[in-house]
């Protein structure tokens, strides 16, 4: 824990005083919002759903990258594709080349996803399947307020789909984008049990983030009474933030709550503050370890910053101690990835971490997280000095 009694957390967290802000008309005016995006309950669902509107030949392939989290995978197979893997280069760039070697009569469709919020070649890849005819899946559920060149993405694909609570501080909430309008699937309202126990969990984390430890802990025991008293159990509730395939989530869009939320977010000042963080974090950390992402681009709204560690367990243990949450997904490649794809991509499995920069975090924040950084970097080479 630091200091001061805080954490820092790696996502968002939901304050009180969010609850009490007014409706910011702007949100209107940003993309997906104003391209009449539908909501669902994550991305995964807003890619199931999605699918039908491209009016592809049942159990064509799918080209897909060897650097994902696995439940996309899964979505599209259990849609009733077929999935091929491509190659991809520096900084998780797309090989188009590759891309090219890879098609047969069989492909229908080219999925490229946004890593950490940046872009990835757009205007080459909208290119290369208008010439191949096939079309294009982008996904935006680590990039949702990212633009490359004044051109929002998410914009140029025949389907796009979002994670709007890896951005925000909403319970659950994805986003679909399709070419053709009329697409809308039909979707049940978010359980009241799951959005209840998340908004919970982002305002006890919101809590323990700003130091108000007595009333996050007369929460967690009222939620705990509660709970009981009803008998209620969580492993039964649906939950945005697993990493896990459960088809119970195709059944459910977004609850009013999260659109409520949202509708509190000045994306502005959302896309501001996160990019002043990245930066700030960057510049303290540049030259202590690698930063495969050390320029952010104008337009980029990111994530995370992402850095190489040697270690990432020990690594993600060391901040743990420091009150400083860290990231450690997409650790596991899928079992349908060829071996020597997902050997070349093994090393960012095994060595990146994600640091929080998000928007309620302060200048002080960032500096507490790059410090903490600092001293584990530096425990590190103290232990490799006295090994004999």
């Amino acid at each position: 824990m630091n200091p001061d009694g805080r954490m820092v957390p790696l996502l968002p967290t939901l304050s009180p005083s969010a609850l009490l802000r007014r409706a910011d008309s702007t949100w209107r005016a940003w993309f997906p919002f104003c391209d009449g995006a539908h909501w669902t309950f994550n991305g995964r669902v807003a890619l199931y759903h999605g699918l039908p509107s491209l009016n592809l030949p049942r159990g064509s392939t799918i080209l897909v990258p060897p650097y994902h989290q696995g439940v996309e995978i899964d979505t599209l197979l259990a849609a009733g594709h077929r999935i091929r893997y491509y190659r991809l280069g520096e900084q998780l760039v797309l090989d188009l080349a590759d891309v090219e070697r890879r098609l047969d009569e069989t492909v229908s469709a080219l999925y490229v996803i946004h890593y950490f919020g940046f872009p990835q070649p757009l205007r080459l890849a909208r290119s290369f399947c208008d010439a191949h005819r096939i079309a294009l899946i982008e996904d935006c559920a680590l990039s949702l307020f990212s633009r490359d060149d004044g051109v929002w993405l998410g914009s140029v694909g025949d389907l796009a789909l979002f994670s709007a609570y890896k951005t925000l501080a909403l319970p659950h909430g994805g986003l679909l984008v399709t070419k053709e309008k009329r697409t809308r699937p039909s979707l049940r309202p978010a359980p009241l049990g799951s959005s209840l126990a998340q908004t919970l969990d982002l305002l006890h984390e919101g809590l323990k983030a700003s130091g108000w430890r007595r009333t996050e802990r007369w929460l967690t025991w009222a939620t705990g009474w509660a709970a009981a008293a009803i008998r209620w159990k969580r492993s039964r509730m649906v939950s945005s933030g697993t990493g896990e395939w459960d088809p119970r989530l195709l059944a459910y869009g977004a609850s009013l709550w999260a659109a409520w939320l949202t509708r509190r977010v000045d994306p502005a000042e959302v896309v501001a503050k996160r990019r002043q963080n990245f930066e700030r974090l960057a510049s303290r950390l540049h030259g202590r370890l690698s930063l495969p992402f050390p320029v952010l681009p104008p337009g980029t709204c990111p994530l995370f910053l992402p850095i190489i560690v040697p270690d990432k367990a020990r690594f993600q243990k060391g901040l743990a101690r420091q009150g400083v949450q860290s990231g450690d997904w997409w650790s596991r490649s899928h079992p349908t990835c060829p071996p020597g794809l997902a050997w070349e991509i093994a090393g960012w499995r095994r060595h990146c971490l994600e640091l929080p920069i998000h928007q309620a975090l302060s200048p002080e924040d960032i500096d507490r997280i790059a410090e903490a950084v600092v001293r584990v970097l530096d425990d590190a080479e103290t232990v490799k000095r006295l090994r004999p």
